[in-house]
């Protein structure tokens, strides 16, 4: 089952200077330019030569956590979970105190579907920002992910009172209440994230879904209308769940990612 997901994986990387100071050494000045060469190609989409630069720049000067964050940032691109926690994890080694860079730890193992680690990461990225309201939302979403629903709930209540207009975020807070069979509750968010967001055609599909399942057979075939006019195959299957004895709620697909 997936689940729609909120990563918040913000791509930030850290310019040097332009002035540099007179304490720095050639080694500090040369990995800061090779750092910004690799901030340029990536913007590009040259992941490969990025990532080399990344590390040319870690082998000058390796007790710069921005290097490491900037490398882990290219390999999550790339998809290579593996490198990009390992590099993330660096960073956290040389600044344990940085809760974006625990956050985006937890964003990779979500990924790679290591769910108790991805929560334990924003865990410790919520202690050191208490008030984000995406790393309370990852929270949320990571305890979905380890079916602690009611957990899940409390946590996505939260980031809404926080951000009452992220789609995302009602989405997954309508998905805590579907698993916990308060299907009245979990419509409402739907609904108004189709509201948000109309143009989502996997949370209109959702909604419909939930339709059916709460028996409102009504709602569901104007929904189906709607869904359809959007993407005649997800149309065509809230059509068969409606005129199917057996009704099957599909939580929205694909993931999305911010």
């Amino acid at each position: 089952m997936q689940y729609l997901l909120l990563r918040a994986f913000i791509i930030v990387f850290s310019l040097a200077a332009a002035a540099y100071s007179q304490t720095q050494t050639e080694n500090e000045r040369l990995a800061s330019i090779t750092n910004n060469e690799g901030v340029a190609q990536f913007k590009k989409g040259e992941y490969q030569e990025a990532i080399k630069s990344f590390k040319r720049a870690i082998e000058m000067f390796p007790s710069d956590p921005v290097y490491h964050r900037n490398l882990g940032y290219v390999y999550k691109e790339v998809s290579d979970l593996n490198q990009s926690a390992e590099s993330f994890r660096q960073a956290i080694a040389l600044r344990p105190d940085h809760a974006v860079t625990h956050n985006q730890l937890g964003a990779v193992l979500l990924d790679a579907q290591r769910y108790k680690e991805a929560f334990d990461s924003f865990r410790t990225a919520n202690s050191l920002k208490p008030d984000d309201p995406m790393i309370i939302y990852n929270l949320g979403n990571s305890l979905l992910h380890l079916e602690q629903f009611k957990e899940a709930g409390g946590f996505l209540e939260k980031a809404k009172s926080m951000k009452p207009d992220d789609a995302n975020i009602r989405v997954c807070l309508g998905i805590s209440y579907a698993k916990r069979k308060k299907l009245d509750l979990a419509i409402a968010e739907v609904r108004k994230a189709t509201e948000l967001d109309p143009k989502d055609e996997g949370v209109q599909f959702y909604l419909g879904a939930l339709y059916v399942a709460n028996h409102d057979k009504d709602a569901a075939i104007a929904q189906q209308r709607k869904v359809y006019a959007f993407n005649p195959e997800l149309g065509r299957r809230l059509y068969q769940a409606i005129n199917s004895d057996k009704v099957l709620v599909v939580m929205p697909d694909p993931v999305r990612q911010r």
